[in-house]
């Protein structure tokens, strides 16, 4: 089969392959033929628990017998079926036409790998090295050679564990130097021309006639399955040298045919070669293993042992190494599963195998169903999880002080105070017995400056979250992304890591998509440095992976992503910031890796990207404003002043103001408090002439909201714009008559609210306004004089409110204002042409309900009130509330007549701007000046393009 055969001898001509398939039944399917090579006819297959790789060796004569290399195949299988490294055929078939190798598809082998996205970094070539020697120390160890060690022979599957496969004990170990068609017809399977065959393994019949002698014999005697010689350990060494140079020479190869032969002769220098190599260790180990003395060469123990905690890192040793083969491991199958128990390494008998998941792929088109048991992805990352905890002290570099660097980087922790939407960042993490909190990058102030074994668990991570088919495996594998990143350099998060968690942003389940969208974030937020390739990350890459997101059926996936938009858009322009200045530096010139794009992209300006970028942040953040869930906005409102930043003033109005102002309408109080939570920020950025002509008639409206935690809220807003500076002197007197009765409102957070606001407006008067005006109007809330007005003066002397009782029954009869003459006269006091501050000043009349005329159901009501305890006192604090009950009275009618909201989930928008304005404009001609009521009148405009947007998306 290999010693006797030659490409002159082997003249048979080959037929279909897919015939020779079809002698090992009928469940497995030809696919296509892998190479081109002469000696080993090897197809792709397919079977129905997955690919097969099978190696044809077509007789040349039907009489041939291949008895014997069975035996020596089956034997190698047995001894080396243990070992993790080692993936060696699992079946040998024998029929008249062909003997046929089978073992199971892996998709990748080494040579494919070094040329693959992402490319390898130093410490995945060091892992690979380090698995390589392994599986041939352990190889030797059981006095089983290779005998055909290239790139090609090297399997290596997604998580980068190695595989070492396809031992060649079938072919010949010495080839003659003068006939190079020896090596093409059993070793250049690839067609490269590439040669890693040991030099002393070439002979000549003057120079080792002992060789020729032995082949001729061979030869003559035609004992199939006698060998012309052992494959000793110095020769695997010389090939297993030649393929970490060509792992380390980013797959350009040592040696070609003639280079080696070069070699041989001394006539060829390799350490020019050798000299792209940076590690020096890598260098000398690569050196002493394709010496041309063969006893110069170490062993492969010797090698290990020589290069623990030097070139190979102390974890490879005593953790990594075991541990990832015990990953590997898969569990027992789930039960009510029809296939056998599963290992390592499947075992193929004749034509039935038994499947393996973490080597072999799926067939296209197969899915989990929605209750499928966990899958071994799910297992294997659940180990992970659980383990992370003794799985981190290794992920450190063993001369930490050297691959750390120490950047600053801002993060606004958000620990010391807890409020609604504003604990999703920075990212809880959950995994056992370790601290929630994330640590490196965001808690030290450092930064991988290389990356470590970390790579190697997320190579593994990554390669298994895809296949899961459980959510919470899914969300504990969004963990560890979180708990690795502060392990590996910021282009390996982007690159690396980003890419499997945006994928999870269209996951089945709303838990990972929520999830994925948090960690995307802060995994984003995180990166300090990024590279050229990685400067349009945003445009290109981000944003229309998640503009998806503001359409998700899903209403927690839309509220995550409205609490995140903010820190999205700002980690966007520091992105876009930081790709300027590569551009500034004269990087993207410099940099390799910008010639694989368009020069012109990298050209244009500052200010086109962040226009782009901003109507891209503009179009996710307007749906998420009209969201039809009250939720969704409430999130968006939570870090509204960074918004307004990011949009910029004109924005701001146009946008976020326009689409804000419509929240006063919906039933959900929350909202209502949400946006006057928010509104100081808006206005501050949004300009004195939109607080002016739209935000504060809307706010003095809001004082008779139905819901009194909103009133609270609307003074607590009004006092921070005064302490702002942003109103006028008019402005703070009307809003002083407006709030100067809340000092007797039962509800003790609204005379907190207006205490607070007119202590701030005070500030912002002069003395003489104060204490001639303000204050004898404000002596009547109080019990005694103040020397100071402050916030705890004047809470320590005000007279105690209106009671609940009283206060209640007041607004029910103020509901029937058409049959009373009290509040109908109420109606009547306040004159057009009066100025705010005479508003104040009027403030300071005292009067009785029994000098106001009365109706016949005033008097009833009035005999209600005094029988629950209404006093001659109580009466002069109902007429200081009377205009605020009527108003109430009357938003409250006005609220239960509207229609009542659908089923949850079908929620008809609630959104109508024209009948708040109308409102506003009522309230307007009789408090404000008639400038301001001119310039409120156009404020329809602006919300005109809202009802049409509204009846777009509805």
């Amino acid at each position: 089969m290999g010693n006797t055969q030659s490409g002159s001898t082997l003249t048979r001509t080959t037929a279909a392959l897919d015939s020779f398939v079809a002698e090992l039944g009928t469940d497995i399917i030809y696919e296509k033929s892998l190479g081109s090579a002469r000696f080993l006819k090897t197809v792709k297959s397919r079977h129905h628990n997955g690919y097969m790789v099978i190696k044809i060796f077509i007789k040349p004569d039907p009489g041939l017998s291949l008895r014997n290399y069975h035996r020596r195949l089956k034997a190698d299988r047995e001894a080396l079926m243990d070992i993790a490294n080692i993936y060696n055929y699992q079946s040998f078939v024998e029929t008249d036409k062909a003997g046929y190798i089978i073992r199971q598809w892996i998709a990748s082998n080494l040579y494919d790998r070094i040329s693959t996205r992402p490319f390898l970094s130093p410490i995945e070539k060091k892992w690979i090295a380090f698995q390589l020697l392994n599986a041939l120390r352990d190889a030797r160890n059981r006095k089983v050679s290779h005998g055909d060690i290239k790139s090609e022979n090297i399997l290596v599957t997604s998580w980068n564990w190695v595989y070492l496969s396809d031992f060649a004990s079938y072919k010949p170990t010495y080839l003659p130097l003068d006939d190079p068609s020896d090596f093409s017809f059993f070793f250049d399977t690839s067609g490269r021309r590439t040669c890693y065959i040991a030099p002393e393994r070439f002979y000549t019949a003057a120079n080792n006639p002992e060789i020729s002698a032995k082949k001729s014999k061979i030869a003559m005697d035609e004992n199939e399955g006698k060998r012309d010689g052992k494959v000793t350990e110095s020769m695997d060494c010389f090939s297993a040298g030649c393929v970490i140079a060509e792992l380390f020479l980013e797959g350009a190869p040592l040696f070609t045919l003639s280079q080696l032969f070069k070699y041989r002769e001394g006539e060829f220098n390799v350490d020019s070669y050798l000299s792209a190599i940076e590690d020096e260790g890598v260098r000398n180990v690569i050196r002493q293993m394709i010496n041309l003395e063969p006893t110069a060469r170490p062993t492969f123990d010797t090698l290990l042992h020589t290069s623990r905690g030097t070139v190979f890192p102390e974890s490879f040793y005593s953790f990594l190494h075991n541990y990832v083969s015990s990953i590997n491991d898969l569990p027992s199958n789930p039960p009510f599963s029809s296939t056998a128990p599963s290992t390592a390494a499947p075992s193929i008998s004749g034509t039935t195998m038994r499947p393996t998941s973490s080597l072999g792929t799926g067939l296209p088109g197969t899915e989990t169903p929605p209750d499928a048991l966990p899958s071994d992805s799910d297992h294997r990352l659940d180990r992970i999880w659980s383990d992370y905890e003794s799985v981190e002290p290794y992920l450190v570099p063993d001369s930490m002080e050297e691959t750390v660097m120490n950047v600053k980087v801002e993060y606004n922790s958000t620990t010391t105070v807890s409020k609604p939407f504003q604990d999703i960042l920075p990212v809880e993490l959950h995994i056992p017995n370790r601290d929630s909190k994330l640590r490196g990058a965001l808690q030290s102030g450092s930064r991988a400056a290389e990356d470590g074994p970390a790579l190697i668990i997320l190579a593994l991570v990554t390669a298994n979250v895809r296949n899961c088919s459980l959510p919470s495996s899914k969300v504990r594998a969004l963990d560890v992304f979180l708990a690795l990143a502060s392990h590996l350099t910021d282009e390996a998060k982007l690159d690396r890591m980003v890419p499997y968690i945006v994928e999870l942003l269209h996951d089945d389940s709303a838990t990972v998509r929520s999830a994925a969208m948090r960690t995307m974030i802060q995994v984003l937020m995180m990166v300090t440095v990024i590279t050229p390739s990685n400067a349009s990350i945003f445009p290109e890459y981000i944003i229309p992976n998640i503009k998806y997101v503001v359409q998700d059926p899903e209403v927690s996936v839309r509220c995550t992503y409205a609490q995140c938009i903010v820190q999205l858009a700002d980690t966007a322009v520091r992105y876009l910031e930081m790709g300027q200045a590569l551009k500034a530096h004269g990087t993207f010139k410099l940099s390799p890796e910008a010639q694989e794009y368009d020069h012109a992209r990298f050209e244009v300006s500052y200010e086109a990207s962040m226009q782009d970028l901003q109507s891209n942040i503009q179009e996710h953040l307007s749906a998420l404003l009209m969201d039809p869930s009250s939720v969704v906005k409430r999130a968006v409102l939570h870090d509204i002043s960074s918004m307004c930043i990011f949009l910029g003033r004109q924005k701001t109005n146009d946008v976020l103001l326009s689409h804000m102002i419509t929240y006063l309408n919906d039933r959900d109080w929350l909202l209502r408090h949400a946006f006057f939570e928010s509104i100081v920020d808006v206005a501050a950025c949004a300009g004195g002439r939109s607080l002016e002509e739209y935000i504060l008639p809307l706010m003095i409206q809001a004082l008779s909201d139905v819901e009194e935690t909103v009133v609270a809220k609307v003074l607590a807003s009004l006092t921070s714009l005064c302490e702002l500076g942003l109103f006028q002197k008019m402005r703070i007197w009307e809003l002083m008559s407006a709030t100067l009765g809340f000092l007797y409102h039962p509800n003790m957070w609204i005379r907190q609210g207006a205490a607070a606001f007119i202590v701030s407006a005070a500030s912002h008067l002069p003395p003489s306004d104060v204490w001639c005006i303000l204050y004898p109007s404000l002596r009547h809330f109080l019990k005694s004089d103040i020397v100071v007005i402050d916030e705890h003066s004047l809470l320590m002397a005000m007279k105690p409110p209106l009671s609940r009782q009283v206060f209640d029954a007041a607004v029910q009869w103020a509901m029937k204002a058409e049959k009373s003459t009290f509040w109908r006269g109420q109606r009547r006091i306040t004159s057009k042409t009066e100025s705010p501050r005479e508003s104040v000043v009027s403030l300071r009349k005292t009067s009785t309900i029994s000098r106001n005329p009365k109706s016949e159901e005033d008097e009833a009501q009035l005999t209600k009130l005094q029988q629950l305890g209404m006093t001659s006192t109580e009466e002069t604090k109902l007429l200081a509330m009377r205009d605020y009950i009527l108003k109430l009275a009357n938003a409250i009618s006005s609220f239960a007549s509207r229609p009542e909201l659908r089923a949850r989930g079908r929620q008809e928008p609630q959104v109508h701007p024209r009948h708040r304005i109308t409102e506003a404009r009522s309230y307007a001609a009789d408090r404000l000046p008639q400038g301001a009521v001119e310039r409120l009148w156009r404020l329809p405009r602006i919300l005109a393009s809202i009802h049409r947007h509204e009846r777009h998306r509805y």
